[in-house]
């Protein structure tokens, strides 16, 4: 009789734990850039913004589902998910906008290589005094920055202006002239 009542509650704990569903922690794993369903094969990338998940299924086709129709919404993966994104996406901008600055900076200095330290120097205060274009003053101000001709400190009191307004990084808008 004991025999038969211990078989017969093994079996059916085997049987709960074999027909136990896996919980959203177990069955969804975070890997890398993306979410995959273990059971299914399924990946969930966000691509554009932080409301769309892009699907990829097994077979290879793709669809676009909200997130609050994704399988773990509400759960501590999607908010890890979406935090890791956002952190993802930040770091691409700086990237890219310390590229831009890069290209900026470099397209400037080959806009000035020909004129020394003092012909620059000379040049920004001719456009200072003409009132020329602010970003064209910017522009010089930025190559005499670069230079080492006067400081980030001066550049504000010698452009008559307030320093937070100041971003030597500009690109200029009407093709450039000669400065000097």
């Amino acid at each position: 009789m004991k025999t038969t009542i211990l078989s017969v509650g093994v079996s059916v704990v085997l049987l709960f734990a074999c027909g136990k569903e896996m919980s959203v922690e177990e069955r969804f794993v975070y890997e890398g850039n993306k979410i995959v369903d273990v059971e299914t094969g399924d990946e969930y990338v966000m691509v554009d913004n932080e409301e769309v998940f892009v699907v990829t299924h097994e077979d290879g086709t793709k669809e676009e589902i909200p997130v609050t129709e994704t399988p773990f919404y509400e759960s501590v993966l999607t908010d890890d998910y979406i935090n890791a994104w956002k952190e993802d996406l930040a770091k691409q901008e700086e990237a890219l906008l310390t590229e831009k600055k890069n290209m900026l900076r470099a397209a400037r200095a080959e806009r000035y290589a020909q004129y020394d330290d003092d012909a620059l120097l000379k040049a920004f205060q001719k456009a200072h005094k003409e009132e020329a274009d602010l970003s064209r003053q910017l522009d010089l101000m930025g190559e005499l920055i670069a230079r080492g001709v006067v400081s980030e400190d001066e550049a504000p009191e010698l452009l008559e202006i307030e320093e937070p307004i100041l971003d030597f990084d500009i690109e200029l808008e009407e093709p450039v002239e000669d400065p000097v």
